[in-house]
């Protein structure tokens, strides 16, 4: 015997099942936004998304974790080319952290989290405290290279650092110069809750292994 809800119960459930719907919606027309359109901030794809889909139920809103599950799956469906671009990206990368594994290169962003578009920046750490040297290292294969600060949260406090942008094999790099007292501090992450994920060298050469295996 099925069981009777009240009308009051049966409005909640229905409610529920179209925020349910809704905020699937906007989370997929979010990820759209980013993967082919080369949004990066989050919140901006939402405030598309919505426009789009003519939403003004804030109380809808997908999470930013959800946006992000909603662009790997866009990019593995609709991308083709999105597996071979990000391994160029990677490649470029390993490049990148090559010249500068002195200073303890890590990868992070999404190049390392698989979210990349043909657009996006390749991320990396290095720690040092003579920034200067760090640009000598660049300058060797880089001509043109400017030096910009970014705005990161370090533990409970946000901080500017040092940042060298330049463009190397096709892709845009950003190397953000942390101090050596500052090295051990993962930055907080602006989607998740949580810090950055961050790769060493040692770790981009075996996901770039794990990967070519699996395509074998």
């Amino acid at each position: 015997m099925k069981k009777w809800k009240s009308p009051n119960n049966y409005s909640k459930t229905v409610d529920l099942k179209q925020n349910d719907r809704l905020r699937k919606a906007l989370a997929q027309e979010a990820a759209k936004i980013i993967a082919t359109e080369g949004v990066r901030d989050y919140q901006q794809a939402k405030r598309k998304a919505c426009e789009r889909i003519g939403n003004s139920h804030h109380g809808s809103l997908p999470s930013n974790f959800e946006i992000e599950r909603a662009v790997c799956s866009f990019q593995q469906t609709f991308l083709l080319d999105h597996e071979a671009i990000l391994a160029m990206q990677r490649r470029t990368a390993l490049n990148v952290m090559r010249k500068l594994c002195e200073y303890s290169p890590y990868l992070t962003g999404p190049v390392l989290e698989g979210t990349a578009n043909s657009s996006s920046v390749i991320s990396i750490h290095v720690s040092s405290d003579a920034v200067e040297e760090v640009v000598d290292v660049l300058q060797q294969d880089v001509l043109d290279l400017k030096i910009e600060e970014r705005r990161l949260k370090l533990g409970k406090e946000a901080t500017y650092l040092p940042t060298l942008v330049f463009f190397y094999q096709e892709s845009e790099i950003a190397v953000t110069v942390f101090s050596l007292r500052q090295q051990h501090q993962i930055p907080k992450s602006k989607i998740k809750n949580r810090s950055l994920e961050r790769t060493n060298l040692k770790g981009l050469e075996k996901l770039l292994r794990q990967v070519n295996e699996t395509r074998d």
